[in-house]
């Protein structure tokens, strides 16, 4: 039990050191859809000889544990609920200098910023890397809609445009057949009228001085 506590007092002072340490370094950006695994990159160069057992590794999010390995060991009782059984170290490839995360099943809501800190003896790198998650369903979703307005939009058009059509064309027919109806009318009428002509008769018949003529009715 005596050697817990000592081992528990490092830990909370790696943890407050690394928490406050300002890093100089440019930032990465990783993007992936969502259900896809991603690896968020983190490399450091060792200037003493590499040990697991000096080795303090802390993945975190703002301030969710996403991943810690301190004195050779996972401390899995520090790692938030939501990264368990989805968040990954290599092992491995600590003497190499990967200390990179793999992030598996990935959602929207592991989407922000995520801070890698690495502590041997008196050096501390940290490494921040952007996750820009992708819903794609959202996406095909909003374009599924987008297009379906659209259809909506073309055969209201096109219905408009086909009564005024059909508007049109009856108007152009109401027209041609009052101006043949009021043809045939005129020419009805002409026919029915009767037709007169002037005759000069030539003898003129002479009655208090006025010259008459006489009308015969032509049919």
């Amino acid at each position: 039990m005596l050697q817990i506590y000592p081992r528990m007092c490092m830990t909370a002072e790696l943890l407050l050191l690394m928490s406050f340490w300002v890093p100089a370094y440019s930032n990465t950006v990783v993007s992936g859809d969502v259900g896809e695994d991603v690896i968020l990159p983190c490399t450091v160069e060792y200037k003493e000889e590499f040990s697991y057992n000096t080795l303090n590794i802390l993945w975190k999010t703002e301030h969710i544990h996403v991943y810690s390995f301190f004195y050779g060991n996972f401390q899995e009782e520090h790692q938030d609920e939501i990264f368990k059984g989805r968040a990954q170290l290599f092992h491995a490839e600590f003497p190499k200098g990967n200390v990179s995360l793999l992030l598996r099943n990935i959602q929207t809501s592991d989407a922000g910023i995520y801070t890698c800190s690495v502590f041997i003896s008196k050096y501390t790198h940290k490494r921040i890397t952007e996750l820009v998650v992708r819903d794609r369903s959202h996406a095909y979703t909003s374009e599924s809609s987008e297009v379906k307005v659209s259809v909506v939009v073309i055969m209201v058009c096109l219905i408009i445009g086909f009564i005024a059509f059909l508007r049109r064309r009856k108007r152009s027919r109401d027209l041609l057949e009052r101006s043949q109806v009021n043809s045939k009318h005129e020419e009805t009428h002409l026919q029915d009228r009767p037709r007169y002509a002037l005759i000069i008769n030539p003898k003129t018949l002479k009655a208090d001085n006025y010259t008459l003529w006489r009308c015969f009715y032509l049919s």
